[in-house]
């Protein structure tokens, strides 16, 4: 009896210890932690520029290294250490060897000890900072049941640089604007998919930004679609839309959604023109918020074509909403001559002045700002890389 309660509590050590060697490793540094990682370069930094990276900036440029320690030297889309000039590791990021971005960071130290478990591993970390975007989400209220149209991974502002996600109902199209996300492309698609909503993916790869990551875009130019499909029908806000996956950008600018609200909100009774109006958005929102007459006006028939559509999509009277294929200066010219007057005008984007004040300048009219915004929530801006602030909107009161 004394024997077999002696064999039983040796078992029971062995079980104890044999859990504890699985628990994970505590490291006091990201030095100690790279030392499981063979043949890691580091990226040293010059005198001055590591603070910046510390405060979070994610785009290691080329003008801030000092020089790369690694034998053999990295390739585009390595993993590597990102150091200070002592060479202690700051973080690890992702390399090209290209790009007037160096190193885009995607965990700094502090971030990397407290979860080993994605320190230097960039497919892990790609399903837990997917797996976050998806809960930011959901907490913001997308999709709901008058919004299938939304941005589910914002580069930067979701912690990983160069890739952009945006979901339409149940397709996900991703567009890749970085080498390190053509690489793991796989990794990509497969966390994606396993997103329950999403049935198909369709990869769109940015061409001009690529050719200036160093990636052979030969390939990449006759690159067709993987879901087979050419458009999808969303809603937002409670106005349907027809999706041309083959359209500009990801095929929908779910960035302007609050200001297409916005549109919607202050259009009663009133005569609106929508300028590049491309497939309707802001011109639909007027038409549903009451406007008394719509016209979009767009250079370009296929988007003039979506617009009508999506007009039929919402049983919109084609008497009051009209869409005209127009040279946008041109007809503006041709309106001021006419003295043709609209209550609203909505220009999205162009850039037809240099400067903020130049239209109202150049125009001779006295202005005064009513609102100032940028892209929807679902498009969050790390503060670190304020140029990921591309988006500005004015509303504008003319005198």
């Amino acid at each position: 009896m004394l024997q077999n309660q002696f064999s039983a509590r040796i078992v029971q050590s062995f079980s104890s210890l044999s859990a504890l060697s699985s628990y994970t490793v505590a490291f006091s540094t990201l030095q100690e932690l790279a030392a499981n990682h063979k043949g890691l370069a580091k990226v040293i930094l010059k005198k001055g520029k590591t603070q910046l990276f510390k405060d979070g900036s994610p785009m290691v440029y080329s003008g801030a290294v000092d020089r790369i320690i690694g034998r053999p030297p990295p390739i585009t889309g390595d993993v590597v250490l990102v150091a200070d000039g002592s060479e202690k590791p700051i973080g690890w990021g992702l390399y090209n060897s290209t790009s007037m971005f160096c190193v885009r960071l995607m965990q700094l130290e502090d971030e990397a000890i407290r979860d080993a478990s994605c320190a230097l591993d960039v497919e892990k970390l790609l399903e837990r900072r997917l797996d976050d975007a998806l809960k930011l989400r959901r907490s913001l209220g997308l999709p709901s049941a008058d919004t299938n149209a939304y941005r589910l991974v914002n580069s930067e502002g979701d912690r990983l640089s160069g890739l952009i996600v945006d979901v339409f109902g149940d397709i996900a199209v991703v567009a890749s604007s970085a080498a390190w996300v053509e690489k793991y492309r796989p990794a990509i698609e497969s966390s994606i998919g396993r997103i329950n909503a999403i049935s198909h993916i369709n990869w769109r790869p940015s061409i001009d930004i690529l050719k200036e990551e160093g990636l052979n875009v030969s390939n990449l130019k006759n690159f067709k679609a993987c879901s087979h499909l050419e458009k999808v029908k969303v809603i937002e806000n409670g106005i349907f839309y027809s999706v041309s996956l083959e359209g500009q950008k990801t095929g929908f600018y779910a960035d302007q959604r609050e200001n297409r609200c916005l549109i919607h909100s202050i259009s009663k009774r009133l005569r609106v023109l929508d300028v590049c109006c491309y497939s309707g958005g802001f011109a639909l929102n007027a038409a549903a918020g009451g406007a008394d007459d719509v016209i979009g006006i767009d250079s370009s028939a296929p988007a003039l074509e979506l617009a009508k559509e999506n007009a039929q999509l919402n049983n919109f009277d084609p008497g009051r909403v009209s869409f005209l294929k127009e040279d946008a200066v041109e007809f503006m010219k041709k309106a001021v001559s006419q003295n043709e007057m609209w209550d609203l005008v909505i220009l999205d984007p162009p850039k037809l002045a240099p400067r903020r004040k130049g239209a109202a300048t150049m125009a001779g009219r006295k202005i005064t700002v009513l609102r100032h915004a940028g892209a929807a929530c679902d498009h969050p801006i790390d503060p670190s890389y304020p140029e990921g602030a591309y988006l500005t909107n004015y509303l504008l009161r003319v005198l």
